[in-house]
């Protein structure tokens, strides 16, 4: 009898920590920080910086304000001229925002790389049940 009771009480811990990691697990999902997107270009992976954003995780909120970037400030990509540009969201935001920053303002523009060398740097976001995000990333287009 003591013997079961025992293993009764070990089932029972592994059930309990198993709760755990899994409510920690989800809670990490939708915390306090958006989750980065993945954005290719062409066949190359940018590396994407968080931006401005404010975000909550239904207990707890958090804003931060960020200002433009500058090409300085990220990791650049060499990519092709006209590269078409793909951003996966971690889920499909309500609405959703493509910029060009040009001379530090926002200018609307199509998921695709110019054809002229250059530096360029993109803006782009979205609004979720959890609040909304903007983010940014560099390319380099080759001479």
């Amino acid at each position: 009898m003591r013997r079961t009771g025992m293993w009764l009480l070990v089932i029972g811990l592994l059930i309990a920590g198993g709760l755990v990691y899994t409510l920690s697990s989800w809670q990490g999902a939708s915390g306090t920080k958006p989750p980065l997107p993945t954005v290719r270009v062409g066949s190359v992976t940018a590396e994407v910086k968080q931006s401005t954003y404010c975000w909550s995780n239904g207990s707890e909120a958090v804003c931060e304000d960020h200002a433009l970037p500058e090409a300085d400030d990220l990791q650049l990509v060499t990519v092709e001229p006209g590269a078409a540009i793909n951003v996966e969201f971690h889920e499909t935001p309500k609405r959703e925002t493509f910029h060009r920053i040009i001379d530090g303002e926002l200018v609307a523009s199509e998921k695709v790389v110019p054809t002229e060398p250059g530096t360029y740097v993109f803006e782009t976001g979205g609004e979720w049940q959890h609040g909304d995000s903007r983010y940014v990333f560099g390319v380099i287009v080759p001479e």
